[in-house]
């Protein structure tokens, strides 16, 4: 259960647990969405196996005091043996979690981010509660999130289960992205990075631009690319940032086909000032796409030496040293590189191995 299916790390890891966990034997697999589901604004339910049913309960925006009786009668329809929430659908179970007694299930529960972002103050203090009394089980999907968990809710049962995601493979569209980005860059050397993120203060795209403008004043073969929408909040910051865009920087707003893109660059981008751990990087780290990114979150314990470049700090200077070292690293090295996060991601990152824990642990949970 998720908020919406927008477009986000956390929906698309949740359209592919989905999916992974209905190829076991014996599982019929729900994804339940509070608002229903808009076309033009959320991931297209193509994404999802035709197998996993797909629920939507209509919340409003904002508090929405429906939620809590429609999800109850939803559980109580449904009768499941696993209900795992994810973002703030968390807060609307609380109700059902203590009303239903006419039948067991495990309750599990996902930060996607630092727990202090994940969920406001009166959001942690109600989760204390149920994760202390053993009613929602905790999971954290990187070290730094564990960390951040274990800081909030002391003497609570915290599990860790990183993130997977699915190998990134071509779509049908694949040779249409790839002669678009052929027409964007200078000539056949042009480097490509690519960042594949919402544009909003936490993705922190100003020092993206900060860092293209002056590689671009330096007269650097390279241009990045940036995929990803905005919110209506967001809407000045991303005026901003059209006002201020470098010749050497792309925005090409949404694409369902947004791998196909990270097939046909040679760097993944993230200068975020916070992060939980995205996708993205791993969809990156599954074909060998070198990432360069900023030192936060879960990408502390991914990025390292021998997989990609992480600046120093959140910097300005930070930064354009790190697209630098990877701008002018001999390509053996960046081969090395590439292979290195190939490995890593096949042993730790795979959304095969990610469902393999979600199911032992909701068998645990018993």
């Amino acid at each position: 259960m998720l908020p919406a299916l927008g477009w986000g790390g956390a929906q698309v890891f949740c359209i592919q647990l989905c999916n992974e966990l209905v190829k076991y034997p014996g599982y019929e697999v729900t994804l339940v969405s509070m608002y229903h589901h808009k076309p033009d604004k959320h991931l297209p339910l193509s994404m999802l196996d035709k197998r996993v049913q797909f629920v939507t309960l209509g919340k409003r925006p904002g508090p929405d005091p429906r939620m809590f009786g429609r999800i109850y009668k939803l559980l109580k329809s449904l009768k499941p043996d696993v209900v795992h929430t994810h973002l703030h659908s968390g807060y609307y179970c609380f109700l059902a979690y203590t009303k239903i007694t006419d039948h067991s299930f495990k309750k599990v529960h996902t930060f996607h981010n630092l727990v202090k972002r994940d969920a406001p103050w009166y959001g942690r203090l109600a989760y204390k509660y149920f994760f202390s009394k053993g009613i929602m089980q905790p999971v954290s999907i990187s070290d730094e999130v564990h960390k951040s968990a274990l800081a909030e809710y002391a003497n609570c049962p915290i599990v860790q289960i990183n993130n997977g995601s699915d190998p990134v493979k071509p779509s049908p569209l694949f040779e249409q992205a790839k002669a678009e980005v052929e027409q964007l860059k200078r000539n056949k050397d042009t480097k490509v990075i690519i960042n594949i993120a919402r544009v909003s203060k936490q993705k922190n795209q100003q020092l993206l631009f900060a860092c293209m403008k002056q590689l671009e004043k330096e007269g650097e073969n390279i241009i990045a690319i940036i995929l990803g929408g905005h919110v209506p909040e967001d809407q000045k910051l991303y005026d901003s940032l059209l006002e201020q865009q470098p010749g050497n920087v792309f925005f090409l707003g949404r694409k369902e086909n947004a791998r196909d893109y990270l097939l046909c660059s040679d760097a993944f981008v993230l200068s975020s000032i916070f992060e939980g751990l995205p996708i993205s990087l791993l969809e990156a780290m599954s074909v060998g796409v070198v990432p360069v990114c900023t030192p936060v979150g879960g990408l502390i314990n991914i990025v390292t030496d021998n997989i990609g470049y992480l600046s120093a700090d959140t910097g300005y200077e930070a930064y354009l040293a790190s697209l630098r070292a990877w701008l002018h690293a001999p390509a053996p090295h960046l081969r090395e590189l590439a292979a290195n996060g190939i490995k890593a991601y096949n042993e730790a990152f795979s959304m095969e191995s990610c469902a393999s824990k979600y199911n032992q642990l909701y068998f645990d949970a018993s």
